[in-house]
């Protein structure tokens, strides 16, 4: 079924639901509604919303997933928005709100990150309010009850004509602190180097999120507008310095997005996998390409009622420190929970490698995991589909970048006989 006619059924099946609770003639669906709808879809935002909703993938349960030794598995959103300090008119919820959707999530975890303007420096009331709102946000986080996921203040640094990015695993307040809007604008790339020493973790946001014809697009546009990082998906030289700095140090990318998967890839294209795949084959190459590991995330980009488990991350315990810890180590995988219990043993040893490890085998791996049949990727290509064990061969002078694809989600990479990939960034 071509996507569009695909699109307008669905379209139409919800248009149905709610005419059918209001009481009103079903013929006023098949005569205009839809159609109105499709070829209109701006002006009807809380039914894009709700399709949104609807059609977003629901996993299964992480609890089940057996990790190894201390570590366990949380499930959580990397991309949460909230007004304030998010703009009201692209937020479609009250601070209370999203609080009480947060409270109902069943997530274990989530990164709130209001969009900052790249380059707010160079306003001075701009400035003051990414210093005064960004402290106010932790102080309000900070005091909600432990019945909440727990949730961590981070940032999405956009720049509405080149991209956008993910800044996580620092105060920003506190570095704010830490520097005068004279010392930014002096040099542009300060605030970025500075949240980077600290610690910050940065990833590009939907990088290859280019434009797609359609007849219908999401309330953020990922298909009419070009969403993607634009350093990556046009390099030039002529990019602002910071975004170029961020271009540099970038710790990985967000591989899984709700409204990608959604509008631009399930909708349009007709697989809801679409993009994630091609990221993370890219994300496999710019590994190779730049020798450093690189970590794939997933966010819902939440503003409505739309809210899923996106990312899951493994660590020892539930704390800002620790979760931090397995993003940087790569210990994660995206959309779905199985791929991250896979198991991997170097030739015959008894000892078992997980997802972010760096593995040294002389001859072979075996890879395990429950779940079904799964796709092995080694070094961006696929090595072909395998029911729960796939063996490999391996040779102390070659370096191999494997991940696993099982149950619907996208395991992060593991690393064979890479020594120049072994140590994660502290």
């Amino acid at each position: 079924m071509p996507p569009t006619i695909a699109l307008m059924k669905e379209i139409a099946r919800n248009v149905a639901r709610t005419v059918s609770q209001r009481g009103t003639s079903p013929k006023l669906l098949a005569t205009g509604i839809a159609v109105g709808t499709l070829l209109s879809a701006g002006a009807c935002q809380s039914m894009l919303s709700a399709l949104s909703v609807r059609a977003a993938y629901e996993p299964k349960s992480h609890k089940s997933v057996q990790m190894q030794g201390t570590q366990r598995l949380w499930a959580g959103d990397m991309n949460f928005h909230i007004s304030p300090p998010d703009d009201p008119k692209k937020v479609e919820r009250s601070l209370k709100e999203s609080v009480d959707l947060l409270g109902k999530s069943g997530l274990d975890f989530v990164f709130v990150t209001p969009q900052i303007p790249a380059r707010f420096w160079e306003s001075a009331d701009q400035f003051e309010r990414v210093r005064r709102e960004w402290q106010s946000l932790q102080q309000t986080m900070s005091a909600m009850t432990e019945k909440m996921p727990l949730m961590m203040v981070g940032a999405e640094y956009v720049d509405e004509k080149n991209g956008s990015a993910t800044i996580v695993g620092v105060d920003i307040p506190k570095a704010l602190n830490e520097v005068s809007r004279d010392d930014l604008r002096t040099n542009p790339t300060a605030f970025i180097n500075l949240l980077w020493m600290r610690g910050a973790l940065v990833y590009l946001n939907s990088p290859l999120a280019t434009p797609l014809k359609a007849p219908v697009d999401s309330p953020q546009h990922f298909n009419s507008v070009d969403h993607s990082w634009k350093p990556m998906t046009k390099p030039s030289a002529g990019y602002p310095k910071d975004l170029l700095a961020i271009n540099n140090l970038y710790d990985g990318m967000e591989a899984y997005s709700v409204p990608v998967s959604v509008w631009r890839d399930q909708y349009v294209q007709g697989d809801p996998v679409a993009s994630l795949s091609a990221v993370m084959s890219r994300l496999d190459l710019e590994i190779m390409r730049k020798k450093r590991r690189l970590i794939p995330i997933g966010g819902s980009d939440s503003r409505d009622a739309t809210i899923r488990p996106t990312i899951y991350i493994a660590a020892p315990d539930r704390t800002p420190e620790a979760l931090r810890q397995g993003l940087a180590n790569g210990r994660v995988c995206v959309r779905s929970p199985l791929p991250c219990g896979l198991r991997v043993f170097a030739d015959d040893q008894p000892v078992a490698a997980g997802v972010g490890d760096h593995i040294v085998a002389q001859q072979h791996i075996d890879i395990r995991w429950e779940g079904g049949e799964g796709e092995l990727f080694r070094n961006a290509e696929s090595v072909g589909t395998f029911e729960g064990r796939a063996l490999q061969p391996t040779s102390r002078s070659e370096c191999h970048i494997y991940r696993l694809v099982v149950d619907g989600g996208f395991s992060a990479p593991f690393y064979v006989n890479c020594p120049l990939l072994a140590a994660p960034r502290s």
